[in-house]
């Protein structure tokens, strides 16, 4: 799920331990401008978000990554079992967890 600039914004300005005056002394703008970026106000642009994250010492890293639709394939399986059936098969995975953990311990 993708952070909202203002989430940033409040973390890393919490994280460096700044006032929103202090981070808006920083940036050459005024603390009620900090104050709607942060409450959602108003949004601030990409490079806004750069500059404010280096003022508080931080570095923004974006990158692309395939999407993995895994986790969606194992909940569509599970939703299309009974109640009974996912009880059993949590039960089955526990027993063959205690056989192993009999086996590794000798």
């Amino acid at each position: 799920m993708p952070m909202a600039a203002r989430s940033l914004i409040v973390e890393a300005r919490r994280r460096a331990n700044l006032t929103q005056r202090e981070l808006a002394d920083r940036l050459g703008t005024h603390q009620p401008v900090v104050a709607r970026w942060e409450s959602g106000r108003t949004s601030p642009d990409f490079a806004t978000v750069e500059n404010v994250l280096f003022s508080c010492g931080f570095h923004l890293s974006v990158g692309l990554s395939p999407v993995d639709e895994h986790d969606d394939v194992l909940i569509d399986r599970e939703l299309r079992r009974t109640p009974h059936e996912r009880i059993t098969s949590m039960v089955e995975a526990v027993n063959a967890l205690d056989r192993m953990a009999d086996l590794a311990r000798g």
